[in-house]
């Protein structure tokens, strides 16, 4: 049959009716015809030659109406080909069952009662769940997976974990004030949404309500969230001023993929983080990859060209065919637009920087299945981080009374020593102790030739610092970064009580030592520790060689130099034999002797 040449959509199904695959075309005859050519051996139009059967073909007016009409069949028919693009297999909405009595958080890929809200949805599952199970602890409503009703204890939720260990309200066993409940239900929902000033203001509305009748035990337990929001609010990205309510959409790539990065922005705060990935090599172009995902996030309802719901109209877009997109994305009332300002530029470097770290982290995981290590992952929980460190670098200053001051830089990847990302540093800023100053020398030196994310080794710069010592050093490895116009994250890990001191947050934090997380920070800083130390044990060792062959006589400046050279330190001398040294060196025995005899005094002594 003679198809169209106009824009459009085409179903194809196999011989039982079944959809297989649905495409858009500006041209539907060129398109289908390009599937069917013997030429074409992509893997999925070899599929749809073998089990093709039947084409439908929908005309359409314009391209964006085509690609809106196939966006709504691939949803409605979930084609085997379109796995890439169908909803149900790729975002998860967080669903609030509001009309229960008892309402309960649920993650689910489908929008299908009337009855709940649902939040969402979100292209990265591990940090929505964390959110959820780090915000139930401060507001603990249920997440069960059956409706609750009074009694259900007895029954199927006598195993429940939450309700044994006393982490939920227990609306299954006890009568519980229904406004409280709906209360903490709304506090969640804010919570996932990015509103924490809010949540903040509420909270500390009822502490002071509390404290004002005498309830301090209920004051004291408002206290203890404020401080967990406070800390929440002070780990998010840095506060932009003259910046609108809007959403940044960046693009980045490395040799394999190209990956996208959506930022909502509200009062100035990023309040969610969304990413997507495609890989090079894939059959869909970029430009139907970077629409689709957006229809998903924006939660856009594309039946019958609806306008959007979103309140927030405006999107800065730095992607590849953004004529393309930006037409698209008009039709559903949006102002696309670029950067206006350098508060603007500074968001959007911001989501650069987040989607590059995304990429990378795929490529190490790529090299690694057992990435991230439970060590790791027990790490990014203990932070609040969004990704796990995978790659941290670990610095520690080491003197002996102002002599020899020296400096180590250790990394480990995914829980395990890197030595080819090992530094050692011998401290010139200072000819005394003090450890502020070399903290902030070795800690500049490491990262000052970094260029777009590499240093000139070409290894990436780290997910995490950790500084050997309290605040000061802490500071003074902040202002080295901040010196070399770098945004790291940065602890440091005091040895006395190993508490765990951040740049923005006064306060330190005490965890577990047996802690999974802790014990890697741990075997960093005792290993950062080690390495210095033995830098600085060979530099003494140097030292005290010259030392002992310049006052030896008969050792002349010649001979000095090759044992220098050869040997390095006094210890290497103080293993070696007297005739062993006469052969190699031409001295005699009683000089030979002479000299190992002085090395290994030194060595005794020191």
């Amino acid at each position: 049959k003679v198809l169209p040449s106009s824009p459009g959509v085409y179903v194809i199904f196999d011989e039982k009716e079944i959809p297989i695959y649905v495409g858009k075309a500006s041209n539907l005859s060129n398109r289908v015809r390009s599937h069917f050519a013997k030429s074409t051996d992509f893997s999925k139009s070899r599929v749809i030659r073998e089990r093709g059967y039947k084409i439908e073909v929908h005309v359409t007016s314009t391209e964006n109406e085509a690609l809106l009409l196939e966006y709504n069949m691939i949803q409605e028919l979930q084609p085997s080909l379109n796995s890439q693009y169908t909803d149900g297999k790729t975002y998860p909405y967080l669903e609030v069952t509001t009309g229960e009595q008892w309402p309960r958080f649920l993650k689910t890929r489908e929008k299908n009662n009337p009855n709940s809200i649902y939040l969402g949805p979100y292209s990265d599952v591990g940090s929505m769940q964390r959110s959820l199970r780090y915000v139930l602890k401060l507001f603990p409503v249920a997440d069960c997976h059956k409706e609750i009703h009074l009694g259900d204890a007895d029954d199927w939720a006598k195993t429940c974990i939450r309700r044994r260990t006393k982490q939920c309200m227990r609306p299954c066993e006890l009568e519980i004030d229904d406004n409280e409940y709906r209360e903490n239900v709304d506090q969640v929902i804010n919570f996932m949404e990015g509103k924490l000033p809010d949540i903040l203001n509420d909270v500390e509305k009822k502490m002071r309500e509390a404290s004002a009748i005498e309830e301090f035990e209920k004051a004291a337990k408002y206290r203890d969230v404020m401080k967990s929001i406070n800390r929440t609010m002070q780990k998010q990205s840095v506060f932009v001023d003259d910046v609108d309510n809007m959403y940044v959409v960046v693009q980045e790539e490395n040799k394999f993929e190209i990956g996208l990065s959506l930022q909502k922005i509200i009062d100035g705060r990023i309040i969610r983080r969304e990413v997507a990935v495609m890989p090079k090599n894939s059959e869909g172009s970029f430009q139907d990859f970077v629409i689709q995902y957006l229809i998903a996030m924006l939660n856009l309802n594309v039946t019958n060209n609806v306008k959007s719901e979103d309140k927030i109209k405006k999107i800065i877009l730095v992607t590849d065919n953004f004529k393309e997109i930006k037409d698209v994305l008009i039709t559903f009332d949006y102002d696309i637009v670029q950067k206006e300002n350098d508060a603007e530029e500074q968001i959007i470097k911001m989501a650069k920087n987040h989607i590059k770290s995304h990429l990378q982290r795929r490529l190490l995981i790529k090299k690694d299945k057992e990435l991230p290590t439970k060590r790791v992952e027990d790490l990014r929980e203990m932070l609040g981080f969004d990704l796990p460190p995978l790659i941290i670098d670990t610095f520690d200053v080491s003197t002996l009374m102002g002599r020899n001051n020296v400096g180590s830089c250790v990394r480990f990847v995914n829980g395990k020593p890197l030595k080819k990302g090992y530094r050692k540093f011998k401290i010139t800023s200072v000819d005394q102790q003090d450890d502020f100053a070399s903290m902030y020398e070795i800690v500049f030196r490491r990262y000052k030739d970094v260029n777009d994310g590499f240093d000139k080794k070409g290894l990436p710069i780290p997910d995490l610092i950790v500084i050997d010592g309290g605040r000061e050093q802490l500071n003074r490895g902040l202002l080295a970064l901040g010196d070399n116009n770098l945004k790291i994250p940065i602890i440091g890990l005091a040895k006395r009580e190993e508490e765990i001191y951040f740049s923005d947050i006064e306060e330190p934090m005490n965890e577990d030592n047996n802690r999974g997380g802790m014990l890697l920070l741990r075997a960093c800083r005792d290993e950062a520790h080690r390495f210095a130390v033995t830098y600085q044990r060979s530099l003494r060792q140097k030292e005290g060689l010259v030392s002992i062959l310049d006052e030896i006589d008969g050792i002349g400046p010649k001979r000095r130099k090759l044992l220098i050279r050869k040997y390095k330190t006094v210890n290497a001398i103080a293993k070696e034999s007297s005739e062993t040294l006469s052969e190699n060196f031409g001295l005699s025995k009683k000089l030979s002797s002479k000299v190992i005899d002085a090395c290994r005094k030194f060595t005794i002594s020191n």
